[in-house]
């Protein structure tokens, strides 16, 4: 059996703390016992796999950007499967397959599970979990799932409806899902027998390595790299989950709760103030999450939420945060039609991923007046040139704290061990080109 351990959201659900820099997978919110400080979900997540000693046999599928954050919170020594882009959670899972029958030699009789990390649940939630190769094999169904048995018709998990016949045992088999139903909705399917979808998939290798060959794909993880960049962004659930006819769920009845909302989230901190702030006394279920040196004071109101950080602040009624993502698009589009000078630019242009995992981006950056950019050595084990070329405008570089001025149309090349500032003396625009060299993680 092997572990695959989804990590490649950004999780704009709990913004301003989460955002693509850093997603929330990474936000250390959580006191465990035994542990000197908080902990992130991830973290949190990986924990109790070493504590059945299932991290041995997992991997983890993240974004690029988020390879020195897995790093920094896990150490190492742990194996990673690196999107070159984002492209949903079908595309993960069929790197990480790849991966698995690239690198690690499964056969495609073996069993592959595949979990979230922003789930929040009990060592109970692994003792089901290590059962699912046994349900998978025992049905002959091509898919096994863990179906959370509902608390309370809630609108932001899927659902799945047994079939008629198979209500009542441990296992199941599965009729339909329902996407995010409305609350009225979920409590009709509640009545029917309908189990809330985890996001946990369990089978074996060689169903999705099929699914590669009917898609005219390559099986060998090099190879789908190459071509990763042009597949179709869909998730797992729609592309394959809801297409399969042999599907088998096992009945879960402990907690479980998806951490993807300032609501669920606050519900498992155990601080209600985090960082510099008062919550008074005539305040009730009041949560305060702030990053900034600034303090946060929150007088007489009941059920808020407050989270600050540097990426702005959000102050919302608890169960009302659920318009975050259509607010936050409403920001961006007032922010784009809004724009003035003061304001520095960054937008991809191209990424590509080349031979042995060597990922190539170009961006296009604008700097303001006074504005600067950094780039910091990486680590020992992880290879990396950046190439700035000024298209226009002036720049004082400092590299490898040596200063000198950089005129329209200069380039410097920032090898593996230099450190750079880049400092606008005036408008600038940048092209950045910056190769990253991962296959040295793989020796």
């Amino acid at each position: 059996m092997k572990l695959v351990l989804l990590s490649g959201g950004s999780g704009i659900r709990l913004w301003p703390l989460s955002n693509e820099q850093r997603p929330k997978q990474f936000i250390k919110l959580f006191n465990e016992p035994h542990q000197t400080e908080p902990v992130s979900m991830l973290q949190k997540v990986w924990s109790q796999l070493e504590s059945r000693h299932l991290h041995r046999d997992a991997i983890i599928g993240a974004a690029v950007s988020q390879r020195e954050h897995i790093r920094e919170q896990l150490g190492r020594h742990v194996d990673l499967v690196l999107e070159p882009t984002k492209r949903d959670t079908f595309p993960a899972i069929l790197l990480s397959v790849a991966y698995l029958y690239t690198h690690r030699g499964i056969s495609h009789d073996e069993t592959v599970i595949v979990l979230p990390v922003d789930g929040q649940v009990e060592d109970s939630f692994y003792d089901a979990l290590i059962k699912l190769p046994e349900v998978l094999e025992s049905s002959g169904a091509n898919i096994a799932l863990m179906g959370v048995k509902p608390t309370m018709p809630s609108e932001k998990y899927g659902y799945m409806l047994p079939e008629a016949g198979s209500l009542g045992g441990q296992t199941v088999a599965v009729r339909r899902f329902y996407e995010k139903p409305s609350a009225s909705d979920a409590a009709k399917y509640i009545e029917l027998g309908a189990l809330w979808n985890c996001g946990v998939f369990c089978f074996k290798a060689g169903f999705l390595l099929d699914i590669l060959k009917r898609m005219k794909l390559p099986d060998t993880y090099e190879e789908l790299l190459l071509a990763y960049s042009e597949l179709e962004s869909r998730s797992f659930d729609y592309a394959v989950v809801e297409r399969e006819q042999r599907i088998t769920a096992l009945v879960y009845e402990g907690p479980w709760k998806d951490l993807g909302t300032w609501s669920s989230l606050t519900e498992e901190i155990s601080e209600a103030l985090t960082g510099n702030g008062l919550i008074s006394n005539s305040c009730s279920r009041v949560h305060i999450i702030n990053e900034l040196d600034a303090p946060v004071v929150v007088l007489g109101l009941t059920d808020v939420i407050v989270a600050a950080s540097r990426e702005g602040i959000l102050i919302t009624h608890k169960g009302e945060d659920g318009q975050l993502k259509d607010a936050l698009s409403q920001l961006r589009k007032t922010a784009r039609e809004s724009e003035t000078d003061s304001v520095s630019q960054s937008r991809d242009i191209d990424q590509c991923v080349l031979e042995d995992g060597i990922v190539v981006t170009t961006r296009r950056i604008c700097l303001k007046v006074g504005m600067e950019m950094k780039r910091l050595k990486p680590a020992d084990e992880y290879k990396q040139t950046v190439t700035w070329t000024i298209v226009s405008g002036s720049s004082r570089i400092i590299k490898n704290d040596e200063p000198f001025t950089l005129p329209t149309g200069g380039t410097i090349i920032l090898n593996h061990r230099d450190t750079a500032v880049l400092q606008a003396m005036e408008t600038v625009y940048v092209i950045e080109i910056v190769k990253d060299d991962y296959s040295s993680q793989r020796e």
